[in-house]
């Protein structure tokens, strides 16, 4: 039942995020200097822990590369809209053996809307800082777990440079923070669950480089 209701949220927020982008690009795009940015991300993103429950060890999810795209949005001079979407791939890991030992496989994903505020620096170049709001996805590996759904919000800041009239550079630092019930376990399976978050505030820190592609 919970591993249904995790699936229905996080199908019914990412189905309702895709609707507000589509219906946001056809109103922002009747605006003369409304312009879109498509941006692929590469990046590295850092991670919080969890608590397994069986054995109350410290379970770290692994750092690890990270990748993504951005849409950017023009909404007035000095601010755009965004929409964010960004996948690590990695795996959890207790924090007290050496080596470590494997546990799960673990896909970590967010969707996220939000906008940025710009500052030009000089004609080619513009500092920036911004937020968002959406859901964070966490899928584990091995068949028989539940995924998870949780809403999560960002903080990001960087530079944006301009490299030709369509082409362009984006470095930016991210943090995340996912809602989570520290009293909830998670990742069920075999009528049982092995995981918890350790507390309410799930953190990652993330850096990233794109190529921005303005249409």
């Amino acid at each position: 039942m919970k591993n249904m209701r995790s699936i229905l949220i996080f199908r019914v927020c990412k189905y309702l995020t895709l609707i507000s982008l589509f219906s946001a690009s056809l109103a922002w795009g009747t605006v003369a200097w409304s312009t879109t940015d498509f941006i692929p991300l590469s990046g590295y993103r850092l991670s919080g822990d969890f608590e397994d429950t069986i054995t109350g060890n410290t379970v770290s999810v692994d750092e690890s590369n990270s990748a993504g795209f951005i849409i950017n949005i023009d909404d007035k001079p000095g601010s755009a809209y965004e929409f964010l979407y960004s996948k690590q791939s990695s795996k959890l890991k207790s924090g007290i053996s050496v080596p470590s030992n494997e546990q799960l496989d673990m896909d970590i994903e967010y969707f996220h809307m939000g906008g940025i505020l710009l500052k030009p620096i000089n004609p080619h170049t513009h500092s920036f800082f911004g937020a968002g709001i959406g859901i964070t996805h966490f899928s584990p590996g091995p068949s028989g777990f539940s995924s998870e759904s949780e809403l999560s919000f960002s903080l990001t800041g960087g530079y944006k440079y301009t490299l030709s009239k369509y082409f362009g550079l984006r470095l930016d630092l991210r943090a995340y923070g996912t809602l989570v019930d520290s009293n909830t376990a998670i990742f069920c399976g075999d009528g049982s669950c092995s995981i918890r978050f350790r507390s309410d505030l799930f953190t990652q820190f993330e850096a990233n480089a794109g190529l921005i592609i303005r249409f």
